[in-house]
């Protein structure tokens, strides 16, 4: 069975669920991040931790480009990508910031949770409500804990008096010790595109099947996991057969299994941090997976998503969707 408690971390209100199996930690005035997935039976920790961690609550900050500031509020953990994704734009007269607004927006319990909270029968789930400020969107995120499974809904609706462009992901950052030489990544992916903003020999239109794509010294293997220090990798897997993708550690008796709808978010973000980055925000100690499934593609904001992939998201006004992204903690034997 399920239980909720609340908790404080360096002045935010974090809720900690947890099942026989797992704990789960979640930041609800910090875009409903969650924070932590870690398996009770060994302590392991299953998503990635930026060494800064949480930024202490109403803390002063240095100002700084899109980039930078959203590294200094990333703890690392399972975000939103959302109505942006990635490098910041101008939308609306609005910069909707790297990464867009969710993952740092205002979440407060909604009815549902509040009635909840009476009734004291749904401990595993948690209902949470935003309103973003430089977009007509309203979000709720419904955090449900099962046993060794973990899922996030996402209901979108554009209150504005027109139709509103957005990109939707999901991204989860998986850290060591799950990300190492020893893991291999699966997935259901039919092709991959890779990114021409990194590798500049490329173009977006250089597609190869699963799960090789081009690398700064040849062709490399996405299933596999090099050491650190070596070389990142960036690429945006499509055409998939079902919204599945797997990491295994059998090392650590661990595999993760990362499920979604398909349909509303047809491709997924491959980013590994190997170490390659010798300045900020790693200064060469990076070590990370992070896997997004997500609406769009290339992850350069609204503008090169329309221009490049035709693949940005269009709310009408009034136009209500939802999408779920799930990761079930598995052992390998």
């Amino acid at each position: 069975m399920a239980h909720q408690e609340q908790l404080t971390r360096r002045g935010w209100q974090v809720v900690r669920l947890s099942s026989e199996t797992l704990a789960v930690e979640v930041v609800p005035e910090l875009g409903a991040t969650i924070c932590s997935i870690r398996r009770l039976g060994d302590d392991l920790e299953i998503l990635h931790q930026t060494p800064w961690g949480l930024p202490r609550y109403g803390g002063t900050g240095l100002s700084g480009t899109a980039e930078v500031i959203r590294q200094d509020l990333n703890p690392g953990g399972w975000q939103s990508i959302f109505p942006n994704g990635g490098d910041t734009v101008v939308v609306d007269g609005a910069d909707q910031g790297q990464d867009g607004e969710a993952r740092v927006a205002l979440f407060e319990p909604d009815q549902d949770q509040q009635q909840t909270d009476l009734d004291q029968t749904d401990e595993g789930t948690l209902r949470l409500h935003a309103r973003m400020r430089r977009s007509p969107i309203e979000m709720t995120k419904i955090i449900k804990m099962d046993g060794d499974q973990v899922s996030v809904t996402e209901t979108v609706r554009n209150v504005g008096a027109d139709e509103h462009e957005v990109m939707w992901g999901s991204q989860l950052q998986f850290g060591a010790p799950l990300i190492a030489p020893e893991a291999e990544v699966d997935c259901a992916a039919g092709l991959v595109h890779p990114d021409a903003t990194i590798l500049y020999d490329v173009d977006y239109d250089d597609v190869t099947v699963w799960p090789r794509t081009p690398g700064a010294s040849g062709m490399i293997n996405l299933r596999t996991i090099p050491k650190p220090g070596s070389e990142n990798r960036m690429a945006y897997l499509t055409e998939f057969t079902a919204g599945v993708a797997t990491i295994t550690n059998s090392t650590l008796d661990c595999r993760v299994e990362l499920t979604w709808d398909q349909i509303s978010l047809p491709h997924l973000w491959y980013q590994l941090e190997a170490g390659d980055t010798e300045d900020h925000p790693w200064f060469g100690t990076g070590y990370y997976l992070a896997l997004t499934p997500n609406s769009s593609w290339p992850a350069h904001g609204l503008h090169d998503a329309r221009r490049i992939a035709s693949s940005t998201l269009t709310l009408a006004s009034g136009e209500e969707r939802s999408t779920t992204v799930s990761l079930k903690i598995c052992t390998v034997n």
